[in-house]
This record gives C-alpha cells, sequence and structure tokens, in this order.
C-alpha cells in the first residue's frame, strides 16, 4: 500500500479506536462516542477541514468498483455447498486482496470482529450526520468515481440477470411459454441507460427517467422474492433457493445505491447509511460458516417450522370431543408402547454386542413409532416439538406489530391441556398394560420377563439420585426436537420435489400397481411421508444413543417416560413388589422429572428454532409468565380440561369495575 493511503487510513482506525466502546454490545458509550466526534467536527473548522480532506482522499486512491461489484457480496459463489468450502478454507488461511479495495480498508478500519454491533445499534441519523460533514457529494462522485461506479452497475446488472435465468426461477416466471422476468428486463434498461449516461446532457435527462424505470424493475424483482416466498409453504423451497433469493437481495441493494450516486437528485443519506452498516456487517462476518449457515438455513428452517406448525395444530384442543378423542389417541398409543418395552428387554438378554443391540432397539423403536401413527395413536412427548412452532405461527401473526399475547396465553392453556392428558393417557395404558402382562407371563406360564438384578438396574436408572435421568430425559427431548425437524424436512421435500405427482406418472409403476393404487399411494405419501420418517429417525435416536454414550465414554443416554414407566411396572413385578417406600418415591420423583424434562427439551428447542426462523422479536414476550399467570390463578382447570363454554380474552384478562 502506498504511503499516502496506509497514512489515510490510520487516520479512520484512530477514529474509531476512539468512538468504538469497551464493550461491543454497549450501545449507549458508543452513540456517545459518535455524538462528541460529530460536535468536535462542527466546533473545529480545522478539525472538519481535515476531515473532508480525508475522506476524500480514501474515496479517490481506492477501488470503489469492487467494493459495489462484488466486495460486499458475502454470498460470492454460486451455491452454498461451494461458499461454505470457501469459508473454511479461507478462515484458515485468508486470500490476498487488493490492497486498494475500499472493502479491505473498511475491514482494516472496523478491525475487531463484533464492530458490526455498535454500528448497527446507533441510530441511523447519527451517521447521516457525520455522512453530511464529509463533504462527499454527487459532484464528487462524479467527477472522480463516476466511470467505476458505472463498470459496478453493468457488472452487477448482468449478474442478476444471470440468476433469474436459474431453474429455481424460470419455472415460476414462465407465462404461457413466454419468459416474462423483471430480472431480464432490468437489465435491457440499465444498457440502454449506461449508453445514455455517457452521451450529451440532452440524452442525459432520458437517462434519469431510466434511472427511475430501473428502480421500478428492481423492486419488481424484490416483489417476485416475496412472492416466492409466501408461497413455500405451498411449492416447498430449498437451500438453493434460500441462497439465490438471499444473493439477488444483496445485489439489488448494492444496485439501488448505485443509481442513487448516479441520480442527479443527490444522495437518499438513510439508504446510504443502510447499505454502509451492512458492508460493515459483513465485513466484520467474512468467511463466517456460522453467518453463511444462519442466514441462509434460516428461510428453510421457516418454512420447515411452518410444515410443523399446520400439524401441530392437530395437537391443540379446544373442546370437549377433541380433548376426548386426544385421550383416546394417547391411550392406544400406549398399548404399542408396551409392546416396545417387551420387545426391548427381550432384545437386550440377546448374546450379541453393544452395536448390534443398539440397531435391534432402533428398529423396535422406529418400528413402534411408525406402528402408533399408523393407527392414529399418540406420543405424548412427540407433541411439544409440534405445538411450539404452532404457538410460534400465531406470534408470527403480530410480527408487524405488538403480539397478542393474551391471544398466545389462551393458545398454551390449551396446549397445556392437550399435553396433559396425552400423557396421562400414555400413562394410564402403558403402566397397567405392562403391569398385567408381566404377572400372566409369571403366573400362567412362570416366566420372569427379566432377572431382580436387572430389575433394580431399571429402578436406578430411573432415580434421580442413581443416575443422570432428568439429563437423559433432556437428551430425549432434544431427539424428540430432531425428529420433529426431520418430519417438517419431508413435509417441505414432498411438496418442493412434487413426489407425489411425479410418483403417479412413474410409467414402470403404473403398469406394475395400476393408476388407482399408485394414485392412493402417493397420496398418503403426500401426507404421512414426514410424520413416518420422523418416527423413524426418533427410533434410531433413541436406540443408538446408549451405544453412543458407551463408545465416547459419555455420560449420554435417554429416558423416555413412558418406556421408564413400562420398565418401572416390570420391574416392580420382577421383585414381588418388595421395594421399600424410599426407593419408590424416588423412582416416581425421577419419572416425573424425565417426563418434564422430555417436554421442556423438546418444546424449548422447537419454540426457539421456530422463532429465529421468523426473526420475532422475543423482547415483548417477557409480559407471558405474567399472563399465564393472571389466567391460571382465574380459571386453573382450563389447563387440565376445557371449559364449558370458549374463553376469550375479554373474560379472562378484563379488570374489573
Amino acid at each position: 500500500m502506498h504511503p499516502t493511503a496506509a497514512n489515510n487510513t490510520r487516520y479512520f482506525v484512530n477514529i474509531i479506536s476512539t468512538i468504538r466502546p469497551k464493550r461491543s454490545d454497549d450501545d449507549a458509550s458508543a452513540k456517545q462516542g459518535l455524538l462528541s466526534f460529530i460536535n468536535g467536527l462542527e466546533e473545529y473548522p480545522q478539525q472538519l477541514q481535515e476531515f473532508q480532506q480525508q475522506c476524500r482522499e480514501l474515496l479517490v486512491s481506492s477501488d470503489v468498483q469492487q467494493l459495489f461489484a462484488d466486495g460486499n457480496d458475502v454470498f460470492g459463489s454460486e451455491n452454498l455447498l461451494e461458499q461454505l468450502l470457501k469459508d473454511v478454507k479461507y478462515s484458515i488461511l485468508p486470500p490476498l486482496v487488493k490492497e486498494d479495495a475500499l472493502s479491505n480498508k473498511i475491514r482494516q478500519i472496523f478491525s475487531h470482529k463484533k464492530d458490526y454491533r455498535w454500528v448497527l445499534a446507533v441510530p441511523d441519523e447519527y451517521w447521516c450526520r457525520l455522512l453530511l460533514l464529509s463533504g462527499i457529494d454527487n459532484s464528487f462522485v462524479k467527477q472522480q468515481l463516476q466511470q467505476q461506479i458505472l463498470n459496478a452497475t453493468a457488472i452487477l446488472s448482468y449478474k442478476m440477470a444471470a440468476l433469474g435465468l436459474d431453474d429455481e426461477f424460470t419455472k415460476r416466471f414462465m407465462v404461457e411459454g413466454e419468459l416474462m422476468s423483471p430480472f431480464l428486463e432490468q437489465n435491457k434498461e440499465v444498457g440502454h441507460y449506461l449508453e445514455l449516461y455517457e452521451k450529451t446532457e440532452t440524452d442525459r435527462h432520458e437517462a434519469v427517467h431510466t434511472n427511475h424505470h430501473i428502480i421500478v424493475l428492481l423492486n419488481q424483482c424484490l416483489s417476485s422474492i416475496q412472492t416466492i416466498r409466501k408461497k413455500a409453504p405451498e411449492h416447498g423451497t430449498s437451500l438453493k433457493q434460500s441462497y439465490l433469493l438471499n444473493k439477488i437481495e444483496s445485489n439489488i441493494s448494492q444496485m439501488k445505491i448505485l443509481l442513487d450516486i448516479l441520480d442527479d437528485d443527490g444522495f437518499d443519506l438513510p439508504r446510504l447509511v443502510a447499505y454502509l452498516k451492512q458492508v460493515v456487517y459483513n465485513e466484520n462476518n467474512r468467511y463466517s460458516i456460522r453467518h453463511t449457515l444462519s442466514k441462509n438455513i434460516g428461510s428453510l428452517a421457516y418454512q420447515i417450522a411452518e410444515h410443523k406448525g399446520v400439524t401441530g395444530e392437530h395437537y391443540i384442543t379446544s373442546q370437549k370431543e377433541e380433548f376426548i378423542h386426544h385421550f383416546k389417541a394417547a391411550f392406544g398409543g400406549g398399548f404399542i408402547i408396551t409392546l416396545m418395552v417387551f420387545l426391548k428387554i427381550g432384545a437386550s438378554s440377546f448374546p450379541i454386542t453393544d452395536f448390534w443391540k443398539a440397531v435391534c432397539y432402533s428398529i423396535i423403536y422406529a418400528s413402534g413409532f411408525v406402528v402408533i401413527h399408523l393407527l392414529g395413536g399418540t406420543v405424548a412427548t412427540k407433541q411439544p416439538a409440534m405445538t411450539a412452532s404452532a404457538l410460534a405461527r400465531e406470534l408470527d401473526k403480530g410480527k408487524n406489530g405488538k403480539y397478542n399475547l393474551q391471544s398466545i396465553a389462551l393458545l398454551m392453556s390449551q396446549v397445556s391441556r392437550s399435553q396433559i392428558i396425552a400423557v396421562v393417557g400414555n400413562l394410564i395404558a402403558v403402566f397397567p398394560a405392562t403391569l398385567l402382562v408381566a404377572l400372566l407371563l409369571d403366573m400362567v406360564f412362570d416366566f420372569q420377563v427379566t432377572d431382580a438384578g436387572h430389575a433394580w438396574q431399571y429402578l436406578q436408572e430411573i432415580h434421580p439420585l442413581y443416575s443422570l435421568s432428568a439429563w437423559y430425559g433432556a437428551i430425549a427431548g432434544f431427539y424428540l426436537f430432531l425428529s420433529g425437524i426431520i418430519t417438517g424436512y419431508f413435509d417441505n421435500a414432498v411438496v418442493y420435489s412434487s413426489i407425489p405427482e411425479r410418483i403417479r406418472r412413474h410409467p414402470k409403476w403404473v403398469k406394475v400397481l395400476g393408476e388407482r393404487r399408485l394414485a392412493r399411494l402417493a397420496d398418503y405419501l403426500e401426507h404421512n411421508l414426514g410424520a413416518v420418517m420422523g418416527n423413524i429417525m426418533i427410533g434410531i435416536f433413541l436406540g443408538t444413543a446408549t451405544f453412543l454414550g458407551k463408545v465416547f465414554g459419555l455420560p449420554f443416554d435417554i429416558r423416555h417416560v413412558t418406556i421408564s414407566t413400562g420398565l418401572f411396572a416390570v420391574a416392580l413385578e420382577t421383585l414381588s413388589f418388595a421395594v421399600g417406600l424410599k426407593m419408590l418415591f424416588g423412582v416416581l420423583l425421577g419419572l416425573f422429572f424425565i417426563g418434564l424434562f422430555n417436554i421442556l427439551s423438546s418444546f424449548g428447542f422447537a419454540f426457539y428454532v421456530a422463532l429465529k426462523s421468523r426473526n420475532i422479536d422475543t423482547a415483548q414476550l417477557w409480559q407471558l409468565p405474567l399472563l399465564l399467570l393472571k389466567y391460571f390463578m382465574k380459571y386453573p382447570l382450563d389447563f387440565f380440561y376445557p371449559p364449558k363454554e370458549r374463553r376469550t380474552e375479554e373474560s379472562v384478562f378484563a379488570e374489573k369495575p
């Protein structure tokens, strides 16, 4: 770097070091620091003159084209995998960069990795005041940087046209066989605009009109992106689509800034400030694997959570008939779990290695959960991951304003009684059924399901003082949440990949099964593939947990409240009920904690992901516990049993006169 340019960069580095707060989240100190600097410029003309001179020198000595054309594009690769590989490679050994690139200088000036936090926190009006004091206006930019700005505009326009021709978009813009895409139209207009801009003053007036028309086309591109995202629940989405949408939005933002600079009406300062903030954010997060994943997976996570939310609505009861039906479904599911308990105990006695035992357990669990789903039964602990997304969908309705927390509180009371009755339904079936079968086998066939040593082991594995049962319950809850994510993923994949329609049109399968049977198969997979795959995966997760804990020597295992209850029943029968009250109380307490952490862990992870995927502000949610307490104090039975009349916000939360 030229010595003069190095001194110029060092000047701004020193300024930022005086403004930068000691803690990146200290917004007040950042505001005060910038305000003090601005006041100093306004108070001392000589200091202001030097600042303006340094700002001009910074731009004149820099490659501005690189910043706008691709230097601010975090999504520089053609696909997400390529970008992630680049992030990994460059996080270890950064690439060579042009020393005069403006993006490189910005990275040096805002050198702390968390500078973006306080930069984003400082109000835009402060940064606007600073830009006004810089002395950089349209006339200066056009005199010194016009060709770079024009080149960057042309490059971005061609990039957007190329992205608009991707299959992710062309199949959505085909109208009667003809491609009608604003991504292509903007490129034509930009080409015409650049020709006019470099001609005579008369042509320059026409160029201004074209400039405004390009902005309209860019807004149409944004509308197209929003339309694609809105239709994602209907058509599905993918990581590639999410990546391309984010990439195009970034390019549109850059193009608007460039067109604004070329316009004769002056800078749109708020837009420019927003862009420069984004530049600092991107430079601080360049080659960040976490940033790339969170930015792109968020959109896919939203659709997965959306599908889960639709499923979760089936687990929320508001009327007595639904409540009873929910109990019956859970009660029926409990009998299948009883069978799973006996099969697991039988598999544990096989003379095989731990690995093959894990395989057997996985098959037993997966088959059992799938059968429960096929028969219309319910596993209580699978509900929280689904109902959490349904709650987030309710919050999503108020995303543009304040959330209706009273409505959420009413919905959570329905979730509470639905969850409780499902647990009760499972346990009422599992415990007596398991105990009765064990007694019959012992009395009629003189067959002990297990021996006394294993019976005591089952009790100790549940007891909170003899094992990490609560922690293992939380791990099981995380697995339940993960199975919900998988369910949503496959529900999304079925829609996005048009799997049902592809099955209906499969030529070989039509010959083998016939059109009617194939249509029924396609319809079934359309509505059930996600649930089946989710049940298979939770079976594999639960079946392999113990094996993984042994292999890695970690406190890693699972406790599932319904299965643990079944093992408790078998242990009681094996020991002829000769269990002391102290041990009995400890086991019952352990079952309570296992169930509690199954539910809290599953619900907590699912609710967090659902909120994050929607970018919902959680700051307002602190009042929700208070509303729930108020509701519970007034109508406590509503959290356990549906009321005769449907509760309304007015009847629950209205203050007495």
